[in-house]
C-alpha cells in the first residue's frame, strides 16, 4: 500500500470519528429542553458533521475533504444546508448570509445606529433532526465501508 493511501486511510477513520460525534450530539439534543443548550448543541452537530468535507490539511494531501459521493443523493440537499450553515453562519461570520442592514434614529437628540441581520432559525433545523440522524449514520456506512476496503488491503 502507497503512503498516499495510508493518509486516505487515516483522513477517513478521523472522518469516521467526527460522525460518530455528531451522531452523539444528535442523541444529546433529545435529552435537552433549554433552547440555548439545544442551539450549542445544533452548532455542535453541524460542525462535527461539516468538519469533513471542509478542507483538511495532510502531509501528502494538503488539501483533503471527503467526497460528495459518499452522501446518498437523496440527502444532498439537507447535506448542502448543514455545509452551508457550518461555513457562512457558524465558522464564519458572512455579510451575504447576514445581510446586515444600518438604520440612524435620534435618541434622545443623539444619533444611534441600528442594525438588522438575518439569523439562523435553529427551530427549524430541530425540526429536521430525524432526517440529519438519518444521513449522518448514512454517511458513516459508507465511510466505515471504505474503510473496511483499506484495512482487507493491509
Amino acid at each position: 500500500m502507497k503512503a498516499a493511501d495510508f493518509e486516505t486511510y487515516y483522513f477517513l477513520r478521523l472522518y469516521s470519528i467526527d460522525f460518530n460525534a455528531a451522531a452523539n450530539t444528535a442523541r444529546m439534543i433529545k435529552r435537552y429542553k433549554r433552547g440555548d443548550v439545544v442551539s450549542a448543541l445544533l452548532r455542535e452537530l453541524a460542525v462535527s458533521y461539516a468538519r469533513p468535507f471542509s478542507v483538511n490539511k495532510g502531509k501528502l494531501f494538503p488539501k483533503h475533504q471527503l467526497s460528495l459521493v459518499y452522501v446518498p443523493k437523496a440527502s444532498r440537499s439537507l447535506h448542502s444546508e448543514l455545509l452551508e450553515l457550518r461555513q457562512h453562519q457558524f465558522a464564519h461570520t458572512d455579510l451575504n448570509f447576514h445581510s446586515p442592514k444600518i438604520s440612524r434614529l435620534i435618541t434622545k437628540g443623539e444619533p444611534i445606529y441600528p442594525m438588522s441581520f438575518k439569523s439562523f432559525d435553529y427551530q427549524a433545523l430541530l425540526r429536521q433532526l430525524p432526517a440529519i440522524e438519518t444521513l449522518i449514520n448514512e454517511v458513516a456506512l459508507n465511510v466505515n465501508a471504505k474503510i473496511k476496503q483499506y484495512e482487507q488491503g493491509f
